[in-house]
């Protein structure tokens, strides 16, 4: 994660204004280019300090920069923004479509700008113009006062100052066939797997958002697996009221992992409040709430790694959300649950994106992985949302049966804030 910007100005002083906006999503470092067409920048986290081409590259007359992540086993020696270039010089302009990852990104040669964002929309992008020339950057902040009107780029869209806005076909994942409850549960169960391990290859992930409900104990469970030295966080604002402290607890001590919490009250909620909205850069009511315990959450993971694990997008693939079982046929769960993963940017990845950023902390979420978001598609929505009794993320839990505690198998899904226990206050 990273924070980037860029504009065709020419103005030095609006690119340096931009990233002293952005210093939260990267206090490790700064970088800079200028070239003919434009000029871009990021800041680094301390999770990529390290390894620079994760977040910014220049080869010739062509630079990028990149917020997220991206996997490419053909090119699996190439960090990020070195891949990008690669991948621009091999397919030109349509790059766009061989990129597998999450992703907000810029690449600038001396004849063309190009900004693209990914189909779910995990890292945010915003651009605006002000006397014919572009700026944008990661958050909306950052463009206050530098643009007439500042513009989202939409998930799974591309902008090219000598093309326009169009939208643009993501990299298409092979789904392995099944016959079976049985048998679909197994290929999610091994491609989370998969996608755990990919993400746990540069050693930079320390530990794993834990609120105790089976999004965040089955990456934890996997983590665990493969990292035996791994963090677990939760928070909450009390044993009494909230029912993640203890049920993350009974999940850490099951998996023995290193478990830090923290207690937080309706004072200090007040306290933070104006700064949570400040990065938030959103008033909406539901999105505030859980951005409060994410807030928390993340300042407290920071403490003690730069980078985790969480548990996002399992609720929009596999049928989490309690709305679904109004669905009064098959068609209309479709449809639910397809605006449910195109609105995610604006609800739960916004506050996930934001407070994570607030705290300059990178994190990962396995279940947003290409290639179980693809599979999660084909899953029927009877073995999403199951039976009478109409269980919710049914085949996860069939998934990991026997490898879980009961009491989290058959937890019923909550809110982050309802489990947490700001929504009460």
């Amino acid at each position: 994660m990273a924070g980037i910007s860029g504009t065709s100005s020419g103005s030095e002083d609006a690119l340096e204004l931009m990233l002293g906006r952005l210093h939260h999503r990267g206090p490790a470092g700064k970088w800079i280019q200028r070239g003919k067409k434009a000029s871009l920048g990021c800041c680094v986290l301390p999770s990529e300090a390290k390894h620079s081409a994760r977040t910014h590259a220049q080869m010739g007359d062509t630079a990028a920069v990149i917020d997220g992540h991206l996997f490419c086993e053909d090119e699996s020696q190439l960090l990020e923004a070195d891949l990008l270039i690669t991948l621009y010089n091999r397919f030109g302009p349509s790059f766009v479509e061989q990129l597998d990852g999450d992703f907000a990104l810029c690449l600038a040669t001396d004849s063309e700008l190009i900004l693209a964002r990914d189909t779910v929309g995990l890292r945010p992008l915003f651009y605006g113009y002000k006397d014919g020339a572009l700026y944008f950057a990661s958050e909306m902040k950052a463009l206050v006062g530098l643009c007439a009107e500042i513009v989202e780029l939409p998930p799974g869209h591309v902008y090219a100052q000598q093309q326009g806005l169009r939208p643009f076909k993501s990299l298409q994942h092979s789904v392995p066939q099944f016959d079976s409850p049985e048998e679909a549960a197994r290929i999610l169960a091994t491609l989370l797997r998969g996608a755990v391990e990919m993400r746990l290859k540069d050693g930079n992930v320390g530990g794993v958002l834990l609120s105790g409900g089976l999004d965040s104990s089955v990456i934890a469970y996997l983590a665990k697996e493969i990292q035996p030295d791994l963090k677990t966080f939760t928070v909450g604002i009390g044993m009494n009221a909230s029912e993640d402290l203890g049920l993350a607890r009974d999940v850490a001590q099951y998996l023995d992992t290193e478990h830090y919490d923290y207690i937080y009250g309706e004072r200090e909620i007040e306290q933070v409040l104006p700064q949570v909205i400040y990065y938030l850069e959103s008033f909406e009511e539901d999105c505030v709430y859980g951005a409060v315990a994410n807030y928390f959450a993340a300042r407290l993971a920071a403490q003690h790694t730069h980078c985790v694990f969480c548990g996002e997008g399992a609720d929009e693939f596999l049928g989490g959300y309690h709305e679904l079982k109004e669905a009064r046929n098959e068609t209309e769960f479709l449809q639910l649950t397809e605006d449910l993963i195109g609105n995610a940017y604006h609800t739960g990845l916004q506050r996930l994106d934001r407070m994570m950023a607030a705290q300059s902390l990178e994190y990962r979420p396995p279940f947003l992985d290409g290639r179980v978001t693809a599979f999660c598609s084909k899953i029927p929505p009877a073995w999403k949302v199951h039976g009478k009794e109409k269980v919710e993320k049914w085949i996860l839990r069939k998934a990991f049966a026997g490898l879980l505690p009961d009491y989290v198998l058959n937890r019923v899904k909550q809110p982050f804030a309802l489990g947490a226990g700001s929504a009460k206050l």
